[in-house]
């Protein structure tokens, strides 16, 4: 069996999930074939063959403007025409792809090619099946949500509603939780040498950004470092290697740990006591899954407030958009042992650890069926 998965690294959460499905499909079902492919940059002209630093760019400098365009364009119609428009470009390249990479099943993580692919495999004739994972926790844009696809999986029964609202056949969507790696749940169980291994002595703070290190990470992390807490702090910059020399650079103290690009990143959630986060989806219900209460910090405009709302309502997260206003969250937290015991709780309960799994199995099955 060949599947392909269609990504675009805008952000670090595409792909993540994509790489934590196509794991999960090797452990279910060892012969597998798996390509995973930017879409966008290897299928499209530009701009949307840049839409990576495009993406990164804007959410530094033009958060307003994403934020206009996610709302004039958000809405079944609206979004059709606005993929059909985008469609007019981007046509021979996404045919030419689809035809260079022969599949059992197509996979798609992300929303900007839910419609152009769908067409595309559309025009080249007999088609493979395809399927959709939405990542958004509830707010997705609704370029996700095309009638056509033939399978989605959704994170969340809030999610669903919004489909079957907007008219996109119930039969059609899986309800299977946000894609996060396997080893999150089995790793809770090693978390003393987890933290030996780390030397981590105090109360941990994990710091993340996203894949981009984005939302001001710099400015939370020297806020905290320069509260004296008592605790250690892990900042994670991801391919922000300007910000990990700028922090580098700043010597905030022996608590401090900055790190870039890390491998190992479910280790050092289970690891952590606490995490400070901006509100990607992928970012915090990988948090879940290692039981870790958060505090998150920014958001982008659009499809993430759905997911910081989602965090407060199901009781695991706080939020603190000022430096100063984080610093007293995490201190009033760290004195109240009671309330961080009953986040870590929500946490848990709110994860969904073998999601990776389902939605493999979810995929299998509905290939075995056609």
């Amino acid at each position: 069996m060949r599947v392909l998965f269609l990504i675009s690294d805008t952000g670090g959460g595409h792909r993540a999930a994509a790489n934590a499905i196509a794991a999960a499909l090797r452990e279910a079902k060892p012969s597998v074939q798996i390509e995973i492919v930017d879409a966008l940059v290897e299928g499209c002209p530009w701009p949307m063959s840049s839409a990576p630093g495009i993406y990164a760019f804007g959410m530094k400098h033009l958060r307003w403007l994403w934020a206009l365009c996610f709302h004039l364009s958000n809405g079944p119609r609206r979004a059709r025409l606005s993929s059909n428009l985008g469609y007019m470009s981007n046509a021979r390249g996404l045919r030419r792809l689809l035809r260079n990479h022969a599949t059992d099943l197509v996979v798609s993580t992300h929303p900007l090619l839910t419609h152009q692919v769908l067409r595309a495999l559309n025009a080249n004739g007999a088609r493979p099946p395809f399927a959709v994972v939405v990542t958004d926790l509830v707010s997705g844009h609704w370029t996700w949500y095309e009638h056509g696809v033939d399978l989605f999986c959704v994170p969340t029964e809030d999610a669903k509603s919004v489909m079957t609202g907007g008219g996109v056949e119930a039969t059609k969507i899986h309800v299977c939780g946000q894609p996060v790696p396997a080893r999150l749940a089995a790793l809770r169980l090693q978390r003393a040498h987890l933290r030996s291994g780390r030397q981590l002595e105090r109360p941990t703070l994990l710091l993340l950004g996203g894949g981009d290190g984005t939302g001001g990470l710099g400015r939370f992390a020297r806020a905290l470092a320069a509260a004296n807490l008592g605790i250690e702090i892990v900042v994670v910059c991801a391919r922000n290697a300007a910000l990990k020399a700028e922090l580098d650079a700043a010597d905030l103290g022996p608590q401090v740990r900055v790190l870039g690009f890390v491998q190992d990143l479910p280790e050092w959630m289970v690891a952590a006591d606490m995490l400070i986060t901006k509100g990607g989806p992928g970012s915090i219900m990988e948090g879940c899954a290692a039981g870790l209460p958060m505090v998150i910090y920014d958001w982008i405009p659009g499809q993430e407030i759905g997911n910081v709302r989602f965090a407060q309502q199901q009781g695991f997260a706080r939020v603190a958009t000022k430096p100063a206003r984080l610093v007293d969250t995490v201190r009033a937290l760290l004195a109240d042992p009671v309330a961080l015991a009953q986040m870590r709780a929500a946490a848990i309960s709110a994860a969904v650890p073998d999601s990776s799994a389902r939605i493999a199995r979810t995929l299998l099955d509905f290939t075995a069926s056609r």
